[in-house]
């Protein structure tokens, strides 16, 4: 009877813990890319809060983080599209860093044209020289 108790409880905490979530949107770690101009050893990469946007929404939340020898960076990045040319969809965030940035808010503007594709692209610098670009993975705006 214990047996049957205890396998009925753990079925129902494996179905609330995962059955329940599957609808959530998930948070996007993209993939790190070198910039050989900050050192040999300096990676980056982003954090934005979706891969997918919906038509309501009105930011992108995204950090920077490095690895390796990268020094102090300075970052310009914003959310852009591709349509016909490169155009940017959000405001322009910038600060510097060393680790990793705070989390920024990029406010989006209107897009008329959807679905659409996009990126975040981050020029990086150094003393006020720019030394490489970070784009992150494919985010959609459906």
């Amino acid at each position: 009877m214990k047996k049957k108790f205890f396998i009925l409880i753990f079925s129902f905490l494996t179905i609330f813990f995962f059955g329940f979530n599957v609808d959530k949107a998930e948070a996007a770690t993209h993939s790190w890319q070198s910039i050989p101009g900050a050192g040999s050893t300096c990676e980056v990469r982003a954090w934005t809060d979706y891969l997918s946007y919906t038509s309501s929404a009105n930011t992108v939340d995204f950090y920077l983080e490095s690895r390796g020898n990268c020094g102090t960076l300075e970052y310009s990045g914003a959310p852009y599209v591709i349509l016909g040319g490169n155009y940017i969809v959000g405001t322009l965030e910038t600060g510097s860093f060393s680790f990793r940035t705070p989390v920024k808010q990029s406010t989006l503007s209107t897009i008329n044209v959807r679905p659409i594709s996009g990126a975040l692209i981050v020029s990086l610098s150094k003393n006020g020289t720019v030394i490489g670009t970070y784009q992150s993975d494919r985010i959609e705006f459906p």
